[in-house]
């Protein structure tokens, strides 16, 4: 196995509305993690995009004395090619001081000129210097969370992929995790502020983080290792604009675009989750031809933090196989 890592930026700023307040260039980072040694003659390309707050370092944990926690090198490792996304705005990407024009929506917009991009570079062999050109690669979108509503809008917008995964998202009403009865300091945290924020969002800051003290019974179960949560603070925190914070807060706002997906979807959440009926979910995507459900037991919010997470990295391995290819 010779797993190889290579950063990108992406240009996005045609995708921008043209009324923006600035003419600053806009970009998205990526990394394109690849085993060149495992590739198949008819390849997959996963672009992933991650959820609010959480850098694109998310699909690819390293945590300090810990291994296989690397969901883009584990598929790797299965000849997949990895494309870890930051979401407009967050990670390492552009924050124009004046981010307002930064709703939800932009953010599908400039996902889909990644895309674009992406698989022009692939089919150029430029995608990184390991691998040759794709010519003949299948292209899947993912999304985690927030990159869950954002992938749910790119496809039902432009139709980018033949096949969608969705983790730990709904385009219905989002939930807090039933078990855990009381979350110290949750209405003082800033990410989450626009769900009972008055309409106007000048009182919070442009960019904001959502410090993960307030979200650790969320986002992690109960017993994880301090280690591991304080490598999410440290590793994988990040910042997300106020509007497209308070867009993802807003119950129904992508099911328009959910209705308009006629292409497989795989849906994953954890036992402990922000869905409150995850079998009842394929009913957002009544053209979708067909709905793979999967709830792992054992499992919070951020997926591949749990020590569960193989039993659905398999799984979604498995439903590539048979959807992708």
């Amino acid at each position: 196995m010779s797993i190889t890592r290579h950063a990108i930026a992406i240009d996005v700023t045609a995708a921008m509305p043209p009324e923006r307040p600035t003419a600053e260039p806009i970009h998205v980072n990526a990394t394109v993690v690849a085993d060149p040694d495992a590739l198949p003659e008819r390849p997959v390309v996963v672009l992933a995009i991650t959820g609010g707050t959480y850098h694109r370092r998310y699909w690819d944990l390293q945590p300090p004395g810990r291994e296989g926690y690397s969901q883009a090198a584990s598929l790797a490792a299965c000849g997949i090619v990895f494309v870890a996304c930051d979401y407009l705005g967050g990670g390492d990407s552009t924050r124009p001081d004046d981010g307002d024009f930064m709703t939800l929506e932009v953010a599908a917009d400039a996902s889909h000129m990644v895309y674009e991009q992406v698989r022009a570079l692939a089919e150029r062999g430029e995608l990184t210097e390991s691998l040759p050109p794709l010519l003949d690669a299948t292209f899947i979108g993912i999304g985690q969370s927030l990159g869950g509503l954002i992938s749910i809008i790119q496809q039902g917008k432009y139709g980018d992929y033949p096949a969608l995964g969705i983790f730990g998202a709904s385009p219905r009403v989002i939930t807090n995790i039933p078990q855990h009865k009381e979350i110290a300091g949750l209405r003082d945290t800033p990410a989450l502020a626009p769900a009972t924020a008055p309409a106007d969002l000048s009182a919070l800051p442009m960019y904001h983080g959502a410090p993960r003290e307030n979200l650790r019974d969320v986002f992690h179960v109960p017993d994880v290792p301090d280690d591991l949560w304080a490598y999410d603070e440290d590793a994988c925190h990040t910042l997300i604009s106020r509007t497209i914070a308070a867009d993802a807060m807003v119950p129904g706002l992508t099911a328009p675009f959910a209705d308009l997906i006629d292409v497989p979807v795989f849906l994953a959440f954890g036992e402990y989750d922000v869905s409150a009926h995850p079998r009842g979910e394929p009913a957002a995507y009544p053209r979708a031809p067909e709905v793979t459900v999967v709830v792992v037991p054992d499992m919070a919010h951020m997926h591949n933090f749990a020590d569960t997470r193989g039993q659905l990295w398999r799984r979604f391995v498995d439903w590539l196989t048979i959807t992708a290819r």
